[in-house]
């Protein structure tokens, strides 16, 4: 079971904080004897060492034998994680960085979360990974229903830009063609022009006593669903080499590590949050990684755009020795001037 911070007292939360930070500013481990010279504890490192001990069994911090530095694992993360955030601030740096590479202007997604890309990579000297929120959501043009034997039709769905997609429906009994014909009308006028979600909407609404419409509907639900499955995020990296250039990735197995994880198409989805909501960010720490490829490392993401159309990622990947105050800081500072710009964008165009 993983320890947790109401076990700890005030003293000893103190030297966790203390050596999480200072292992983060050096990546060298951190000794009784620096905690006592840099930090007002007005305890002996003789008590200094004994609490170091106690965080050790916890299994807060390792260290190779009973003299030597303190490395945090990663419960000690978590903990500073969640002190840190509440009042985690946005350099200016980044704010400047903005300004420079992110061009509001343009009203172009893929330009703006290219740009943040190279914002964060340069803001957390990390690699930064984002998606511009997709742009393609289906809408039904129409769909018909055409008469095969053994009570099967095949649903023809018809999307914008020319998209088809279909599928054999079964009904319980043999329908003609004009019947058929007849329900594709009815079904036309309910979900022709509707997105997803209003198709979604409507079905939710209920069809009456007509369970066979609200079969074709949930047919045609599922078939958008998979075109809009179809057409995956663009990823843009930013900063392998700043990963690369961390303590941590020295060995050139680390390094190999990091590159097959990157090269997985399916990163984004092992990280992402289940429901993301714009602003709020998400921190994953090494063990907590549902894969077991990704638990040597961090994650720090936030989504952005419009909630329930259109969203895309901002995120920072590397070593979980990570600058998490300012990972923080910076992702929900892009995620929120990104979201602001396509609000904006879509105020303007709706």
């Amino acid at each position: 079971m993983s320890p947790t911070a109401t076990e700890l007292d005030q003293r000893r939360h103190a030297i966790l904080d203390f050596i999480v930070g200072d292992y983060i500013r050096t990546a060298a481990p951190v000794p009784s004897q620096q905690i006592a010279r840099q930090h007002t504890l007005n305890v002996s490192p003789a008590t200094i060492r004994n609490d170091m001990a106690e965080l050790e069994e916890l299994g807060f911090i390792s260290r190779p034998h009973a003299s030597a530095g303190a490395v945090p694992a990663d419960p000690a993360y978590r903990f500073y994680v969640d002190r840190v955030t509440p009042r985690s601030r946005v350099p200016r740096s980044v704010q400047g960085l903005v300004q420079r590479d992110i061009h509001p202007g343009e009203a172009d997604a893929e330009s703006w979360a290219r740009g943040a890309a190279v914002v964060l990579s340069q803001a957390v000297r990390n690699l930064a990974i984002t998606t511009a929120p997709r742009v393609f959501r289906a809408r039904i043009k129409q769909l018909q229903l055409v008469q095969l034997q053994d009570r099967h039709a095949l649903l023809v769905l018809v999307m914008q830009e020319a998209r088809l997609r279909q599928r054999l429906v079964p009904f319980n009994t043999s329908k003609t063609q004009d019947e058929l014909n007849e329900l594709s009308a009815k079904t036309n006028s309910m979900v022709s022009g509707k997105t997803t979600e209003e198709v979604r909407q409507e079905k939710e609404t209920g069809f009456g006593s007509d369970p066979m419409a609200d079969l074709v509907v949930s047919e045609a639900l599922e078939l958008m669903v998979e075109e809009e499955q179809a057409h995956p995020e663009r990823a843009h990296l930013e900063g392998f080499t700043h990963m690369l250039g961390q303590p941590e990735f020295a060995g050139g197995a680390r390094a190999q590590q990091a590159l097959e994880v990157l090269e997985d198409e399916n990163l984004l989805s092992y990280v992402m949050p289940e429901v993301p909501v714009p602003g709020d960010v998400q921190v994953i720490i090494g063990e907590e990684h549902r894969h077991r490829q990704l638990r040597s490392f961090s994650v720090v993401l936030a989504a952005y755009g419009l909630p329930g159309t259109a969203m895309g990622v901002v995120c920072t990947f590397g070593p979980t020795r990570m600058d998490y105050a300012r990972a923080i800081a910076s992702v929900r500072y892009l995620s929120q001037f990104l979201s602001t710009l396509h609000a904006a964008l879509d105020e303007s165009q709706g």
